[in-house]
């Protein structure tokens, strides 16, 4: 019980934080250009946010698609994807600095740049593979010694052999 404690006081610390400084900014914007500007403002930038969601969103599926036609890894594609669903949530969420935060996600060359960060982060931590991978379920490799931990899969990575082009 006292773990879960150690755990939600930062984040409910964290994010009372970031709600006076939201609040905050808000309030320094709207004393610089006025509650209508303000409005204005923040129903402008949805508007902008969501029609930019809806364009990278798009771009983002179709570029997932091309990988998966391609037998491709797609881990910097569906990392992308999550990059434009953040973006979405974000602007969801009324708020200058939340907003500032999508649209700085929804610029392409940004996003690219994180969700190859994620991916390469993903491959290291061996939640995704670079290469298509084989698991053989068994008590024996293919070389015929037994496996050192019995009843465990052995993976064999590589690339589907091309047969028509052997031909």
């Amino acid at each position: 019980m006292s773990s879960t404690l150690e755990v939600a006081v930062p984040l409910l610390l964290a994010f009372l934080a970031y709600v006076a400084l939201e609040i905050w900014v808000l309030v320094l914007v709207g004393q610089a250009i006025g509650f209508l500007g303000l409005l204005g403002l923040l129903i402008l930038s949805a508007v902008v946010g969501a029609w930019a969601l809806k364009r990278e969103g798009r771009r983002s599926v179709t570029a997932l698609g091309r990988a998966v036609q391609n037998r491709r890894p797609a881990e910097a594609e569906v990392a992308d994807g999550m990059y434009v669903a953040l973006a979405g949530v974000l602007l969801v969420i009324p708020g200058m600095l939340s907003t500032v935060a999508a649209l700085v996600l929804l610029v392409p060359p940004v996003r690219r740049a994180l969700a190859r960060r994620a991916a390469a982060r993903a491959v290291r931590a061996g939640s995704a593979r670079m290469a298509p991978s084989v698991v053989v379920i068994g008590g024996g490799a293919p070389t015929g010694r037994p496996n050192p931990e019995q009843g465990a899969p052995m993976i064999i990575e590589g690339a589907p052999a091309d047969t028509d082009r052997d031909r």
